[in-house]
């Protein structure tokens, strides 16, 4: 076996060398570092991580929570949304109703004060019309003398009969034109003496023939006809005169009564 061939140290390995054989020299001049130091770098150093790490765990449930709350606050967004569209659209209708409200108060107005302008016109017309023939009437008064107020009255009060008599004649001669074979035909009422309608005079033949003693008696009193009271045939006797009264061509007939029975012995 050969030697090996030695090999020449390079020049990096001859740099190292010489690093080595300085290093000790120089680490007798550096000063050693104060520990305390060190150790409250350390300290702080520690302090400070911690933070960062507590730090880092509330970003981190924050952000958890956050992601948990999306939805929610997604649907609240929604929610406020609408509520501001809400709001601009009852402004809108708010506004609408307003313009709505003056142009009915504008058109109503018009038309009332037409409406009033006419009927304060015609009150006007009819009071002053009114006024205007008191007062002439007063004035003609005054001017008239007592005789012939008193003719005017009298005059006055003969038209007013004649007219009641000829409505009485008319309805008599309708009266007179019913038949039996008609009795739910109408009866013309008569005026009673005072000028007024008999609230119970009968409607028809039917009802007149039904009468009861009672309300022929009463209808007698109500034209001041003759009255039978106290006797069996009143009844027909009542009806009798009314219907002569009114023109009626019928004659009620009193119903004959048996003999009583005599017991022999």
């Amino acid at each position: 076996m050969s030697d090996p061939t030695p090999v020449p140290p390079s020049p990096n390995h001859a740099k190292a060398m010489s690093v080595q054989s300085v290093a000790p020299s120089v680490a007798t001049t550096t000063p050693a570092p104060d520990l305390t130091e060190i150790e409250e770098l350390l300290t702080t150093m520690k302090q400070t991580l911690g933070a960062l790490g507590t730090t880092f765990d509330t970003l981190g449930e924050q952000t958890a929570r956050i992601a948990t709350l999306g939805p929610a606050m997604d649907t609240a967004h929604q929610v406020h949304r609408l509520r501001k569209q809400l709001q601009a659209q009852d402004r809108k209708h708010e506004e609408r109703i307003g313009e709505i409200k003056v142009l009915l108060h504008d058109v109503l107005k018009d038309q009332i004060i037409a409406h009033l302008s006419t009927h304060v016109h015609e009150m006007i017309r009819e009071g002053v019309a009114r006024i205007v023939k008191e007062r002439v009437a007063s004035e003609l008064l005054g001017q008239i003398p007592q005789h012939l107020k008193e003719q005017v009255h009298e005059h006055k009060q003969q038209i007013e009969h004649v007219k009641q008599s000829l409505f009485n004649s008319e309805a008599r001669r309708a009266n007179a034109l019913l038949r039996s074979n008609h009795l739910n035909d109408p009866l013309h009422p008569l005026l009673r003496p005072n000028g007024e309608h008999c609230s119970i005079f009968p409607r028809d033949l039917a009802s007149l023939f039904g009468q009861n003693s009672s309300s022929a008696k009463q209808l007698a009193i109500e034209y001041e006809l003759q009255v039978s009271e106290g006797e069996s045939s009143a009844r027909e006797k009542n009806l009798n005169r009314f219907m002569q009264h009114i023109g009626v061509a019928f004659l009620m007939v009193p119903h004959e009564r048996k003999a009583p029975l005599v017991s022999s012995t």
